[in-house]
């Protein structure tokens, strides 16, 4: 048995959420009623926590977690004719969020994008994700049919700083792994926790090994993408909902008619939506939608893991088909993709 292995019952909740509070602001997914796609659906955001009992721990939340580290809109700047004031940090105190481990191991690929991707560290995202940490929710079995984590290997993660278990009585069993916090949870009852991760999901997910840039171009010309011509109305809900996407855009407003006044803006975009790629005189590079789901998916299962070499850029959350107002499976446009590289291949041997 750890000695940081502890159990929570449900009158104590709120001591726990008190003493976490002495060293955080604590953040998790929060069920906001009717306030989902439709008049009379649910849905799971996430926000600041004033209690423990708010967590929707049983379903999967709308939106990941990202949010905490790259808000959908944020100011980066403040500038006049003559100068510039770069926004205070948001975080006012270290946060702890309380998250899945699929959406922990989301982050390294939101680290690629804004430590890695040449030789400037984001600013902005690195003083942030310095005040962040994260309570793992246990998923001893998949949350819904949605998820394929396991086809990403991103069903266990060991980074975190506290792990959680939300059990029907309403107790809760945590495992401490920052011992530096074991301070805060002083009083509190010992009890083991074996920590549990799900071992099955109902579906496999084959994501195919691009071996090169010519499979990649074959596999573009394919035409198992002409169905998503038609299919896919080009809203951007699956790369918003996505836990690794990062695509931005940014804008400046202007206060005043003075345009040398007002504010620089990072908001999310998504290369799904008709004029991500518009560039000077008017071009575009994907003009149709099915140009730019192939765009999308390519990037995901090859361009990414070519550039930074850490898998598909992908794991396994299962959000975007959840959150398809066309029904597109993502899972299965990979495995269509997977069954396109081995004709490719076969072809190329005959």
């Amino acid at each position: 048995m750890s000695g940081f292995d502890y159990k929570i019952t449900g009158d104590k909740k709120e001591e726990l959420f008190d003493a976490l509070s002495k060293e955080f602001d604590l953040y998790g997914p929060v069920r906001e009623i009717r306030g989902g796609r439709y008049c009379d659906t649910d849905a799971i955001m996430y926000r600041q926590l004033d209690s423990l009992g708010k967590i929707e721990y049983k379903e999967k939340s709308t939106y990941s977690p990202k949010e905490m580290l790259t808000p959908f809109t944020e100011t980066l700047f403040y500038f006049n004719e003559d100068s510039y004031t770069e926004t205070s940090e948001r975080y006012k105190k270290k946060v702890l969020v309380f998250v899945r481990a699929c959406d922990i191991n989301a982050i390294k690929y939101l680290d690629d994008i804004y430590l890695r991707n040449g030789n400037v560290e984001d600013p902005f995202y690195k003083r942030r994700k310095k005040m962040v940490y994260y309570a793992l929710m246990e998923c001893p079995q998949s949350l819904d049919d949605n998820c394929f984590c396991l086809s990403t290997n991103t069903n266990k993660t060991d980074d975190y700083t506290l792990a959680v278990r939300f059990n029907d009585d309403k107790s809760i069993n945590l495992k401490l792994k920052d011992e530096s916090l074991k301070d805060l949870l002083e009083g509190f009852e010992k009890e083991e926790f074996d920590l549990k991760f799900p071992e099955e999901n109902s579906f496999t997910v084959e994501f195919p090994e691009i071996r090169n840039n010519y499979e990649a171009n074959e596999l573009a010309k394919d035409p198992m993408w002409d169905e998503f011509q038609n299919r896919c109305i080009g809203c951007g809900s699956c790369t918003t909902a996505c836990s690794t996407c990062t695509c931005f855009t940014t804008r400046d407003i202007s206060y005043t008619a003075n345009r040398h006044v007002g504010e620089r803006r990072r908001t999310n975009a998504s290369c799904m939506t008709k004029d991500f790629d518009l560039v000077a005189g008017g071009g575009k590079f994907r003009p149709e939608i099915k140009d730019r789901y192939r765009f999308k998916i390519l990037h995901k299962i090859y361009a990414h893991n070519k550039r930074f070499n850490d898998g598909p850029m992908c794991v396994g959350c299962g959000r975007c088909s959840a959150h398809c107002p066309q029904l597109i499976s993502y899972p299965e446009t990979i495995n269509k993709v997977s069954k396109a590289l081995k004709r490719i291949r076969e072809e190329e041997e005959e």
